[in-house]
């Protein structure tokens, strides 16, 4: 037989349950891929800066490609500041803004040719 009281006091006075285990999960993984994002932004930025400052430096015998360095050193930047990860939220949730209202005009558009077919 098993002793469930050893199960009570090993959670504690105030009780484990699992939403909150979930709840303290989701907010430490967010805490670490925020960080994970800022340590990124800082790599895209310091790549960046040293293929510019080396294109720069060889005077055109190396080469650079210009749009890619700029846009490293762009991107980079937004996402090694603190809100970088809510930076990439923000865009993620504007795609889903538009699959949904893309998927809500699909479903009006297939209703509205259903009429006029007999």
């Amino acid at each position: 037989m098993f002793d469930f009281s050893s199960i009570e006091l090993l959670a504690g006075s105030s009780g484990w349950d699992l939403r909150s285990f979930l709840t303290n999960m989701f907010n430490t993984l967010g805490d670490w891929i925020s960080l994970a994002v800022m340590i990124l932004g800082i790599v895209a930025v310091g790549y960046a800066i040293w293929q510019i400052v080396s294109g720069l430096m060889s005077q055109g015998k190396k080469q650079t490609n210009w749009a890619v360095a700029i846009m490293l050193l762009l991107v980079g930047g937004a996402l090694s500041m603190t809100t970088g990860f809510e930076f990439v939220q923000s865009i993620a949730s504007g795609g889903r803004k538009t699959i949904e209202d893309l998927g809500g005009q699909t479903i009006t558009i297939f209703s509205f040719t259903k009429s006029f077919l007999p």
